[in-house]
């Protein structure tokens, strides 16, 4: 009779669980959704936030403001880091995403255009600021950026429109959102224990082999003759001289 081997169901059980604590990872994963473009309706207000998981901005997109007087911006940071809410000062310029930091920064401070309005909120989740400003007399859509180390690399950007819509082509990019490190670890440590429980049920099961075979007669070979036994002593000659 053929033995099963115990580790098998150990293997097939920790292989399921690690399947099924990826799919819930899957599951569970939030990914940020770029909001859809806000129409201020001609309005002297709005309100704009930093997303809690990712680098984005919701709105992404806004249009419609009023332009030609103050207009009243409220900035809420939903995220753990500081962000901040600054709208680069020249109309119809669409900044690339490749523009590493130290460019950023002269880009918006030291081109000749003043941003329309800079809000920096440091003290994390929640941080709320209220800020009027003068907006542009003439209609003009403008780019918005998170001006913090990276964060514009990340995606973190939109664009806002004053007196008119948003050019169509306009679009924003969903952030970079990774699993983060605390998944990686968790599948790592699965994974690892799957391949323990393979090897370690393979070594056993060759060892276990010798004892799972079928006698040679059950596969239709002769048992071997046992060795005939020597004569008894009385029966032996004379010691040869």
């Amino acid at each position: 009779m053929i033995q099963r081997n115990p580790y098998k169901s150990v293997v097939v059980l920790l292989v399921s669980i690690a399947l099924a604590l990826s799919g819930v990872v899957a599951l569970t994963e939030v990914v940020p959704v770029r909001a859809q473009s806000v129409d201020a309706g001609g309005a002297p207000t709005f309100q704009v936030s930093a997303e809690s998981t990712g680098f984005a901005f919701s709105p992404s997109t806004i249009e419609n403001v009023a332009s030609g007087s103050n207009v009243t911006v409220t900035f809420t940071n939903l995220a753990p880091e500081a962000h901040t809410f600054t709208i680069y000062g020249r109309q119809g310029v669409v900044i690339p995403t490749s523009t590493d930091p130290g460019t950023l920064l002269k880009l918006v401070y030291e081109s000749g255009f003043k941003p329309l309005v800079n809000i920096n909120l440091t003290t994390g989740s929640g941080e709320q600021n209220i800020t009027s400003f003068p907006a542009p007399s003439t209609p003009g859509w403008y780019e918005f950026v998170c001006m913090e180390a990276g964060h514009f690399e990340e995606g973190m950007y939109g664009f806002i429109a004053f007196g008119e819509a948003l050019p169509s082509n306009l679009s924003v990019s969903s952030p970079n959102t990774g699993p983060g490190a605390a998944v990686f670890i968790i599948v790592g440590t699965i994974v690892s224990l799957v391949v323990l429980a393979i090897v370690l049920g393979f070594v056993v099961g060759r060892r276990r082999s010798s004892i799972d075979e079928m006698p040679p007669e059950r596969l239709g070979y002769p048992e071997p003759a046992a060795p005939e036994p020597l004569p008894p002593p009385a029966e032996r000659g004379p010691p040869k001289g």
